[in-house]
Order: structure tokens, then C-alpha cells, then sequence
């Protein structure tokens, strides 16, 4: 009896709990789902390699969480020196965001890896002591493709990367192109030899000579070897161009940068003289963010093409809006209202030199230079150096269009007449202009050097450029897309021409 009643309370106990906790249960509010979180900052990798844990941010693309089957390209983008792998995200760079932008406007879905660098410049140590670039290679990019559901092929990963970043993201495909297919350089960070030799010494001891080996080294000693197997400049000669040109290269460099864009921009013409395809961009700016967004417009919907297998890009390819109705006088001649009304004297006389461009296309030209000058006390010459050389033309028109001042655009082959007769302009302004072997820069006269990354002028752009910073002469720098139309890109660089006029 006592065994029954003993069990009977048992099983009214069970009972009772089971139904409060069915209660407790039935009563408890819904569980929102974790939302979503396209970037994640400081996740962690343990590296063998480096036995240490190496950090990373992520951004994923909208929408990765819902279709489950979608895999995506990939780009892995370093920093600076002294930033880590929270900068391209930060308070200045804030990379995620320029990324949604260019995103709401047509980019196609890609992973953002952001690894933690330190200051390795992205390589091995000269010594064995810290093999960065190897880890990066033989753990980080396995894992991410292990973790992550990316497309896991050379041809859906890309390096990009800012200053040091920049010297890493070039290096590390040149070294790796089994791994990627794409390259930007943004305001690479690195030096001529000249540049290094020069260096202070902490200056190359703390920054450079500890991973490439020579410190405490003086001039040609901090050249070593293992510096030259990573230096562009050393790199792309004529030997390695099966092995470099398996990569897609996008280099750009602000005009402003205080040494980086002689290097850049030597880069450039090693490039163009062993027959390197690449994109080059130099643009008004120096060593900021900034400039670094805005290069992103470009670079992020380049990598996405390629990636795609559009082999011929070109994005900034768009009507040049001519200006109509704008009246010459019979020999083509073109004069402001402000001139004419001052007694066809005073102002600017700019001098347009080209060789042998149709009578249309010069007009069009003339017509974009034109344009909003009203008030401007200018008259525009339309000068053909196959007809006649610069200085001829000078003389030619001097005295039915005098003027207190004579100002010279050259284009093309018409480059070097007009660079013969230098001295008689205030202001050069050269559009895909050839300038001839020997270029020195006056500091009393205006440069604008316009180039495209195809122009046949880049070496005596390079020289004119180069011979800017040294004379410490006034210019302004740009190398544009090429455009395979003529017609646009000619009239694309007069309206940087334009854009870049100096006191007129």
C-alpha cells in the first residue's frame, strides 16, 4: 500500500512540473534572429607559421547569409605602414561604405579581406625571421577560402592596397601569380635606387633595411640582393614578362606626393618600354585618403570586369560635350568678345599646336577651350606644325593678335617644335605631347603635363615631370584612361587641358 502511494505522488509531481515547464514554454517571447553583420572587425587566424595570431576584418556581400549556394570573388586589401587591419574602415579610409556606394550603383557582389600587416611591407624578413608572405600564401588565403564561400580560382582574387599596402599588393602578385590575377597599387610605397641610397639612416634601418637586409648600410650597400627581388623597378624588365604579364596591373599615384610618384611614374615607363599592359592613373592629390577613395571608383569596377571576362574595358569612355555655335573668324582663328572689344590686343594669346588634325576636329578643340571665357580677354591660334614650325607661327601672328602674354598647348608630335621655342610662352600645356629627348623644366613658366596611360609622350613626360619637382617649377600632372575612340580621347584631354588653365 505504501509502495502504490509512494509512486501515486511521483507521478503527480512529474505531471505538475511538466505542465509548468510546458507553461513556461508556451509564455516565453519569440527569439529575434541575430541579424545579419555584413563586416566583422578583429577576427583571429593562428598562424603556424608565424606562431602568432594573426587579426582580420571581413565584409561580406549583401545578402551572403540568404543565398546559401552563391560563392564570390575575392580581394585582399593591405594597409599602410603603421595602420592595421581596421584601417581601410576607419574614420578616414571608410572603406565599407565606399564600397556600398559603388555597390547601389551597379558593382557586383565581392569578399573584402582586410589581414593585419604589421610593418612587413607584406614580405618575408630578409632573414627568415618573420615569413609574412609565405604565411599569407600557404595559411591566410586557404583558410579565407576554407571559411568562406569565395571562388576559389587566381582569377577571382585580387590585391589592393594603399602606400605600403600598395608595395604589398604589387609584390605579392608578382611573386604569387598562381594565386591572383589582379593587382592596384595605390600610391605605392617604395623608392628609386637614388631615393634609397639618400635615405637617413634610421629612416632606411626602421622602415626598410630591416626586411630587406643592409642595416646600417650606406649608398649602394643598402642595394642587396634580396631588395632587388622585390623592387619593381628591378622586376619588370624584358626577361620577366611571361611571368608578370599572366597579372593585371592598375597603378596610380597623386601629383602631389613629395617622392612616390617619381618611382610610380618610372614604374610607368619601365612598363610601357618592355611592353607591360597595364592601366596608369595620376591624378591631382597627394599621400591621402581621399585620394585613395576616389581611386576605388575605378579600381573596384575594373577588378569586377575582368573578373567577369570583359577583356575591353572602358569605363570612362562618354561623350565630350562640344560647345555649338561658337564663331571663328576665317582662317579659324577664334577671339573672346573681351578681346575683340579691347581692340584685338591685350590678354592671352594661346597658341594650339598640333600636326596635321582635321579642320573639324581643331574647331572642336577650340570650341571646348572656348567655352564659358567670355569675359576673358583671349584669343585662341590654331597653329600646324606640319605647315609651319612654332616659332614661325609665333611670328605669323604676333602682330594681328598681340597680346601681353603667350601661352602654348601642344599635342602630339607637334610637341617637340613647340618646346624648341619654350621660352617664348609663359605657360606648356602638353596633351599626349612627344617633347623631345632632352626636357628642363623653367621655374618661371607654367607645365601642365596631360597624358594617356597609351600616350607616345610618356617618357618626355616622366622627364618634364621629374625635371618640375627638381627646378621647383609650377605644373599640374594627369595621366587619364586611353580611350580607343580618337576623337573622344582627344577632346577628353582638352577638357583636362581646360580645366587646368593658368591665369587666364
Amino acid at each position: 500500500m505504501k509502495t502504490r502511494l509512494s509512486l501515486f505522488f511521483v507521478a503527480m509531481v512529474l505531471a505538475t512540473t511538466c505542465a509548468c515547464n510546458g507553461n513556461r514554454e508556451h509564455n516565453l517571447p519569440d527569439i529575434d534572429p541575430v541579424p545579419f553583420e555584413r563586416y566583422s572587425s578583429n577576427l583571429t587566424f593562428n598562424s603556424k607559421l608565424l606562431d602568432m595570431v594573426i587579426k582580420y576584418d571581413i565584409l561580406l556581400p549583401e545578402g551572403y547569409d540568404k543565398d546559401t549556394d552563391k560563392s564570390y570573388p575575392v580581394v585582399y586589401a593591405f594597409h599602410g605602414y603603421g595602420d592595421d587591419n581596421t584601417s581601410w574602415n576607419g574614420q578616414y579610409m571608410k572603406g565599407e561604405a565606399k564600397i556600398k556606394s559603388l555597390e547601389a550603383e551597379g558593382l557586383e557582389p565581392m569578399i573584402y579581406v582586410f589581414p593585419m600587416g604589421y610593418t612587413s611591407y607584406w614580405c618575408d624578413r630578409y632573414d627568415g625571421t618573420f615569413p609574412y608572405m609565405t604565411m599569407l600564401a600557404q595559411e591566410f588565403i586557404p583558410m579565407i577560402d576554407k571559411t568562406y564561400r569565395t571562388k576559389a580560382d587566381r582569377g577571382h582574387r585580387a590585391t589592393i592596397g594603399y602606400s605600403m599596402g600598395g608595395f604589398g599588393a604589387m609584390v605579392f602578385a608578382m611573386k604569387h601569380p598562381e594565386l591572383v590575377s589582379m593587382s592596384a597599387p595605390l600610391s605605392m610605397s617604395f623608392r628609386t635606387d637614388e631615393q634609397y641610397m639618400k635615405e637617413s639612416q634610421n629612416g632606411w634601418n626602421n622602415q626598410w633595411g630591416k626586411v630587406f637586409g643592409g642595416v646600417g648600410e650606406s649608398g649602394p650597400g643598402r642595394l642587396t640582393d634580396y631588395y632587388k627581388e622585390h623592387c619593381p623597378l628591378h622586376q619588370f624588365t624584358s626577361a620577366n614578362k611571361d611571368k608578370y604579364s599572366s597579372v593585371h596591373w592598375f597603378l596610380t599615384c597623386g601629383d602631389n606626393e613629395e617622392q612616390l610618384l617619381i618611382a610610380n611614374d618610372d614604374l610607368h615607363v619601365l612598363m610601357r618600354d618592355n611592353g607591360y599592359d597595364h592601366e596608369y592613373r595620376v591624378w591631382d592629390g597627394g599621400h591621402s585618403t581621399s585620394y585613395w577613395r576616389g581611386a576605388m571608383e575605378e579600381v573596384l569596377p575594373w577588378f569586377s570586369s575582368i573578373m567577369a571576362g570583359e577583356g575591353d574595358w572602358q569605363k570612362t569612355l562618354k561623350e565630350v560635350k562640344v560647345p555649338e555655335n561658337v564663331s571663328f573668324s576665317p582662317n579659324g582663328v577664334f577671339e573672346t568678345k573681351a578681346y575683340s572689344d579691347a581692340g584685338h590686343k591685350g590678354g592671352v594669346a594661346l597658341y594650339m599646336f598640333h600636326d596635321g588634325l582635321s579642320e573639324n576636329l581643331v574647331k572642336e578643340a577650340i570650341a571646348i577651350l572656348q567655352d564659358g571665357m567670355a569675359l576673358k580677354k583671349l584669343v585662341i591660334l590654331p597653329c600646324d606644325t606640319q605647315k609651319k614650325k612654332a616659332s614661325e607661327w609665333v611670328d605669323f601672328y604676333k602682330n594681328t593678335y598681340p597680346a601681353d602674354s603667350r601661352q602654348a598647348i601642344a599635342i602630339g608630335k607637334a610637341g617637340e617644335s613647340v618646346y624648341k621655342c619654350i621660352d617664348l610662352f609663359s605657360a606648356l600645356y602638353c596633351e599626349n605631347a612627344d617633347l623631345g629627348a632632352s626636357v628642363t623644366a623653367d621655374k618661371n613658366i607654367f607645365y601642365y603635363i596631360g597624358q594617356c596611360d597609351e600616350g607616345s609622350g610618356y617618357g618626355s613626360a616622366n622627364a618634364l615631370y621629374k625635371s618640375c619637382k627638381e627646378n621647383e617649377a609650377e605644373f599640374e600632372y594627369r595621366c587619364r584612361n586611353h580611350l580607343d575612340d580618337a576623337r573622344t580621347d582627344l577632346l577628353t584631354g582638352i577638357a583636362y587641358v581646360k580645366s587646368n588653365l593658368h591665369n587666364i
